[in-house]
């Protein structure tokens, strides 16, 4: 889809940082958020929600692809709820459409009112999914409830199966700078907001292609909402020796 758009020196001794015993076990013994949310967490979001997925207003994320004209000929949305979203999408270029989402409610809901929609109950660290699947995958506002620890690979997996000239659409806060707030709704849990582009734009192989912001004007830092389209453009990313 892209077309459519136009020598390290001697190693040195590191010293040592001996942590207490206590903090040790502690990190180790600590669940992850991707337990939380596959055990519960998730179902919890997906019933406070209900309501406003089943019946959506208007989208920024589908906005945007209209507005760009992208049609995909597969999809995958990562977080994708009951996969309404997915199914706009495929209603209107004629997709195939994948959805991976961690509460099995929302996937039992989907599946009975999307049946053409292949959806999983899954994290965005482990997409079940080949190597180029895909032409389009949305990050459908969910890496701000992703475990830092678990951020680049969830990278490294939207990257494996996104195909080479597809797009990448992120939809989630875009703040300043890192940081956390503690998360509302259950304790021990954070939502870690930052610009996630940056993960992909580290990398030649990706380009930012536009942003549109969900409020217009200069919304607070931490309502800093929006949509991301980078396209992804390995082939040409690395071009013969320029200084040679």
């Amino acid at each position: 889809m892209a077309e459519q758009f136009k020598e390290a020196g001697p190693a040195t001794a590191l010293p040592i940082v001996a942590l207490p015993f206590i903090t040790i076990a502690k990190r180790m013994t600590e669940r992850s958020q991707k337990d939380v949310f596959l055990e519960g967490e998730g179902d919890a979001w997906y019933g406070r929600n209900l309501q406003h997925l089943h019946e959506p207003g208007p989208d920024i994320v589908l906005a945007t692809l209209e507005e760009m004209r992208i049609a995909p000929k597969s999809v995958l949305e990562i977080g994708c709820a009951s996969g309404y979203r997915v199914a706009k999408i495929c209603e209107r270029s004629g997709a195939v459409g994948f959805g991976i989402e961690p509460s099995g409610q929302a996937v039992a809901h989907g599946r009975s009112r999307y049946p053409s929609l292949s959806l999983e109950v899954g994290t965005a660290d482990n997409l079940p999914f080949a190597d180029g699947q895909f032409d389009l995958v949305i990050f459908g506002f969910c890496l701000y409830l992703v475990d830092p620890r678990l951020h680049l690979r969830c990278v490294a997996e939207a990257d494996r199966v996104l195909g080479d000239g597809g797009l990448l659409v992120i939809y989630d806060f875009i703040p300043p700078l890192p940081y956390y707030n503690d998360y509302a709704h259950r304790p021990g849990i954070r939502s870690h907001k930052m610009e996630f582009s940056r993960f992909f734009l580290a990398s030649p192989a990706y380009r930012l292609l536009r942003r549109n912001m969900a409020e217009r004007g200069a919304p607070r830092p931490d309502h800093a909402v929006g949509v991301d389209v980078l396209v992804k453009d390995h082939a040409s990313s690395f071009p013969p020796n320029p200084f040679a």
